[in-house]
């Protein structure tokens, strides 16, 4: 019983460690690329294409005809038999090879729902991630504001210690209780804003609203990217988007081709048996052949017209491939270089400056004022480079959509 009782709670422990583990990135864009709402709406509409496929090669065009018919003689003479019947099999058959292109336009549509499948994980992932960095930087909003809150309240309570010694006065500790004041409120604001930031990342995911996550707290500066050539020709390569209009293009060519097959001449065709009264019994065979008459003009002119278009969409988005890129990677680096100053320069000097206005306010030579702004301006800077960075990720994240990282 006791080993029991004790595997029973090493497995509590274990499941509990096991829940307690934040959500890596690769974690949330894996499962945003198969259970984003998104990507499940277009995996059923792939389901849907490949329902197309079921009988889409058969040739007769319509069900075989079967009728029978009773005849008896309409005047009374002495002819034998007096009744008669007769008994055929008629229908349609397709020669042209429409089977065949319908066939292949099935094919066609289910690559199109593959590509716009592809896209729609790729889209999911693009908001996994920035809802993920989101969630990251709200976390460290938090953690820089609950620094500050303790430098705050640490200097609040310097300041009723130096009241009791009469060193300062009732301004000083009335300005210490505001900035602790404020700073507490800025950190409510913040949580908020975490809950929030997971809320978000919760729906891009797809689970439940009361499920418990967290994110990997340490939040990184992104990586360097390849040159403007290299990414454009990984664009034009796995862009999901050029696939998804290829992907059109093509369909609409098949669906052409079908129109044109479903448009030709088709056979017709009868067999059967007649046994007229007072007549003998005749077999009979014959063929029909269509008029073309109706040839599918206005479908296949709209067809056309469509193809033509998606010509034309896909040259505009190849060259519109270019631009994204280097638009979207001058503005990456840009970032990297503000982050980069920020990062070696501002922030060292905005806590050098206040460690030193602290120990010149505790040796009397600064005014409390003077101290809480040098917090105030060191928070300030803190949370400027936190927004850069979150900026720069979000450059980053576009500049992979763009380029094609993002898709396998």
């Amino acid at each position: 019983m006791t080993v029991r009782v004790v595997c029973q709670g090493l497995v509590l422990l274990v499941s509990g460690a096991a829940a307690a583990a934040p959500l890596s990135l690769s974690q949330a864009l894996e499962r945003a690329a198969s259970s984003a709402p998104e990507v499940q709406v277009a995996a059923r509409v792939l389901d849907e294409a490949e329902a197309t496929r079921v009988g889409a090669g058969i040739f007769l065009p319509t069900n075989p005809r079967l009728f029978v018919d009773y005849r008896r003689l309409a005047f009374s003479a002495p002819m034998d038999p007096l009744n008669g019947y007769n008994l055929g099999v008629d229908g349609t058959l397709e020669v042209s090879g429409a089977g065949f292109a319908r066939v292949e336009e099935a094919s066609r549509r289910v690559s199109l729902a593959q590509s716009e499948l592809q896209l729609a994980q790729t889209l999911a992932r693009v908001r996994a991630w920035l809802a993920y960095v989101e969630a990251q930087a709200a976390t460290e909003r938090v953690r820089i504001l609950e620094g500050a809150l303790a430098t705050a309240q640490r200097v609040e309570s310097a300041s009723r210690e130096r009241l009791k010694n009469g060193v300062a006065g009732e301004p000083d500790v009335a300005a210490a209780s505001l900035e602790v004041a404020s700073v507490r409120a800025e950190l409510e604001e913040s949580r908020r804003l975490q809950e929030a930031a997971r809320a978000s990342l919760r729906q891009v995911l797809d689970l439940p609203a009361d499920e418990p996550i967290d994110v990997e707290p340490a939040f990184r500066e992104p990586t360097d990217v390849g040159t403007e050539d290299e990414l454009v020709t990984r664009a034009i390569d796995r862009r999901p988007e050029l696939a998804s209009v290829k992907a059109r293009l093509s369909l609409l060519e098949t669906i052409d081709s079908r129109l044109f097959r479903e448009g030709l001449p088709r056979l017709s065709y009868n067999l059967g048996f007649d046994a007229a009264p007072a007549s003998p019994v005749f077999g009979y065979a014959g063929l029909g052949v269509e008029l073309p008459v109706q040839r599918n003009q206005g479908p296949r002119a709209v067809a056309q017209a469509q193809r033509e278009t998606e010509r034309v969409r896909l040259e505009t988005e190849l060259r519109r491939v270019r631009r994204d890129v280097a638009a979207t990677r001058k503005s990456y680096l840009s970032r990297l270089s503000q982050l980069g100053t920020l990062t070696k320069d501002a922030v060292p000097a905005a806590e050098r400056n206040e460690d030193l206005v602290e120990e010149g306010w505790k040796a009397g030579r600064f005014d409390i004022f003077r101290l809480t702004a040098a917090t105030r301006e060191l928070n300030r800077v803190r949370r400027e480079r936190l927004e850069t960075l979150l900026s720069a990720w979000a450059d980053y994240v576009e500049l992979q959509r763009a380029s094609g990282g993002l898709t396998p």
